[in-house]
């Protein structure tokens, strides 16, 4: 079974994600009592076992049914402590004998980290940037952590386009709820990985260890990417008699989700009622302002000196996608290191090493990120600017929108039209003519529409 756990390597570590791998797996796992017919895993310590037991056992299993064909048995461990655990093989080299072990971590994991499986511990809201674009995001993250389980904010549903931060304001709620209450049992999974869990238990008939798991196991429950299950109609009910079980009892739900549970391709009306039943926040694009003081301080985090010319030509380029930020700073990071010696990267450099991953110029405003500015800074749906309603507050800034859309884009009034709803392109026409004439002659109107402007600014 050793060659079948070397093979498996490189799955494993895609399944259960590549710090998880090194962390838990990786240098850790000894294999060497293992037969031919059974995987034994002798793991360090009883923390260890309990931890890859819990989290990652499942996913072992599969790894090897994959490889194997078959279902192997798997039996875990604490190596003796004459014992050192040998190298392992990762999916990039062969095993070498001779190879030294990768050094396990120097000391077992403390309690609160053995009671948030799966939350980052440098997730915090002291290291979230709050701007316009999550402020309402923020407050609501801050008030489930400061009282989890009041029913105002359960279940809390952070919502909005992926890469602006709604998994580190979920996972920041973890983290201070274990620091205020070490005991407190704090889970957090992806809706895949719930998924694959609950094919796993229904397959090794361990639904009873699943139900155990998610149900009477934890205080906080934070799922992540809730649009995965959408039309698994097995993992929503599993899902909703999980949620039935912790509400009742009090536990605090958080999920996330790229749309609106009404947005989720079919999911169930039950569910989706749930999670509408409590509070809905949604996470937008940042500002240029919002954007700068990310970068500045991820790039504090890093240690990277980041003039305001190279900060400037980031900011413009990265389109609001903080986890775009994140790699471009980390492969600035990494050339300042490897290549300057330390000193501070250029905007030359940048040209140079980031050619194919940002644009050499910012990329000219769309239509839609236009109108999802409007709709921010009137606190509005995008739907409501694109549909049919004519409620007072909804078109004002349906015409504002479509007369930035006219001066920031190249698009014809029947285009425009065609964005806001199939709209007539006299509609669109007198729109525009009607915000210009006003736009002279009301102050608030202008101030609303240089202040979107400067939402929009590259």
């Amino acid at each position: 079974m050793q060659d079948a756990w070397s093979a498996i390597q490189g799955a494993l570590r895609q399944r259960i994600g590549p710090e998880h791998y090194d962390v838990w797996i990786r240098g850790v796992v000894d294999v060497s009592a293992s037969t031919p017919d059974r995987l034994v895993l002798s793991l360090p310590n009883r923390y260890y076992l309990d931890w890859i037991r819990d989290n990652f056992l499942g996913s072992i299993e599969q790894a090897l049914v994959e490889h194997t064909g078959g279902t192997v048995p798997v039996d875990l461990d604490v190596a003796s402590a004459e014992r050192p655990p040998p190298a392992v093989a990762t999916a990039d080299a062969a095993p070498r004998s001779a190879a030294p072990a990768p050094a396990a971590p120097k000391s077992p994991p403390t309690r609160a980290a053995r009671n948030s499986p799966g939350v980052a511990p440098d997730k915090t809201f002291h290291n979230f940037v709050v701007g316009a674009c999550n402020q309402f995001a923020h407050a609501a993250a801050q008030a489930v952590a400061d009282a989890p389980g009041e029913p105002q904010y359960n279940p809390l549903f952070i919502y909005g386009d992926t890469g602006l931060g709604k998994t580190h304001l979920m996972q920041a709620i973890g983290n201070q709820i274990r620091q205020a209450t070490p005991d407190a049992r704090v889970l957090y999974v992806t809706a895949e990985q719930f998924t694959n869990e609950l094919i796993d238990s229904l397959r090794y008939h361990k639904q009873a260890e699943f139900r155990d798991k998610y149900r009477r196991q934890p205080d906080v429950l934070l799922l992540d990417d809730v649009q995965f299950i959408g039309g698994k109609d097995r993992t929503q009910e599993e899902l909703f008699h999980t949620f039935e079980y912790l509400k009742d009892r009090g536990k605090q739900i958080v999920f996330t989700a790229d749309v609106l549970p009404r947005e989720i391709d079919k999911f169930e009306p039950r569910l989706r009622t749930r999670c509408e039943s409590g509070m809905l926040a949604d996470t937008q694009a940042p500002d240029v302002e919002t954007m700068l003081a990310i970068l500045r301080q991820k790039a504090d985090e890093l240690d990277l000196r980041i003039d305001d010319e190279l900060a400037q030509w980031i900011a413009g380029r990265v389109l609001g996608s903080i986890r775009e930020l994140e790699g471009v700073l980390n492969r600035l990071d990494a050339v300042s290191k490897l290549q300057l010696g330390g000193r501070p990267p250029t905007v030359e450099l940048a040209r140079k090493h980031l050619a194919g991953i940002l644009p050499d110029a910012p990329a000219p405003l769309t239509a839609d990120e236009i109108v999802q500015a409007v709709a921010r800074f009137f606190s509005l749906k995008v739907a409501d600017l694109k549909g049919t309603r004519r409620l007072k507050q909804i078109v004002r800034p349906r015409h504002i929108a479509m007369w930035l859309v006219r001066e920031h884009t190249e698009l014809s009034f029947p285009e425009i039209g065609r964005v806001f709803g199939n709209r007539d392109h006299s509609s669109v026409q007198h729109a525009c003519k009607k915000i210009k004439r006003l736009r002279d002659k009301e102050p608030d109107l202008r101030n609303t529409v240089d202040t979107i402007e400067r939402m929009l600014a590259r």
